[in-house]
């Protein structure tokens, strides 16, 4: 009887190291999954075509910086960068759900004047 508590101390140590370890790669393969999803967001890309062929001026590109502070204050999207150019300005929003955040990016396109110059497209990540 001795004989088996002594075989039955190492096992538990066995079984104890092969239970840390196998708890270890589950949370590893968590992160793993949570920076997936992270990654395959859905994207929007908003561009506002100008008025002139010109860069954007101070005062369109403090509406750009408007838009995209009113973007991530209504919790609509992430702001992911930022683009202007000749005749155009624009950003692209990473959203969780684009039938949701899509409706809400032209609200708040139409309320700053910009929605009828505006193009909205989904983008790959």
């Amino acid at each position: 009887m001795a004989e088996s508590g002594a075989i039955a101390e190492p096992m538990k140590w066995i079984l104890l190291v092969l239970l840390i370890f196998g708890c270890k790669g589950e949370s590893t393969e968590f992160v793993k999954r949570t920076i997936a999803e992270t990654r395959t967001k859905p994207r929007v890309n908003v561009q506002i075509r100008l008025d002139r062929p010109d860069e954007p001026n101070a005062d369109e590109l403090e509406q750009r910086r408007k838009l995209e502070a009113d973007i991530e204050q209504q919790n609509v999207g992430a702001i992911l960068d930022s683009q202007a150019g000749t005749g155009f300005m624009g950003f692209t929003v990473e959203v969780d759900d684009t039938t949701v955040s899509i409706p809400k990016i032209r609200t708040l396109l139409q309320n700053a004047g910009v929605l009828q110059r505006s193009t909205i497209k989904i983008v790959s990540p």
